[in-house]
Formats: structure tokens, sequence, C-alpha cells
């Protein structure tokens, strides 16, 4: 996709097939849940919201928190 790569092409793997997420990938996790795209976006962004409040060092948050 890059998905999480930042080059905003959602469908080319970037020669990393299984490393970078593509849609094709976010599309086959969102079938397997009877779920649509975006109602998997959405879990996915409220799941890491919480999980960066339950694990912050996970995130890089406590280092954070310390500079301040």
């Amino acid at each position: 996709m890059c998905l999480n790569c930042g080059c905003m092409q959602a469908h080319n793997d970037m020669g990393k097939p299984g490393v970078n997420i593509v849609y094709e990938d976010l599309k086959k996790a969102s079938d397997a849940n009877g779920k649509t795209v975006e109602e998997t976006l959405e879990m996915m962004n409220r799941t890491a919201s919480l999980d960066r409040a339950t694990h912050p060092a996970e995130y890089g948050l406590e280092r954070e928190a310390a500079v301040r």
C-alpha cells in the first residue's frame, strides 16, 4: 500500500509483500470479520486509542511525558 509507509499508494506493497500493509490486506481482514473497510478502519483507530492509553510505552508516550 502502503497504508503504513506514507507513500499514499494503497495498493503498492513497495516490494515488501507481507511487510507493508496494502488495501487488499485490509479488505481481506474486513471480509473475514463481516465488516466494511470503513468499519475496520474505525475499529483500528478506536483500538489503537485504547491501546495507547493502556500501553503508552509501546507508542513512546512515556518518554514524551517524562520530557514535559
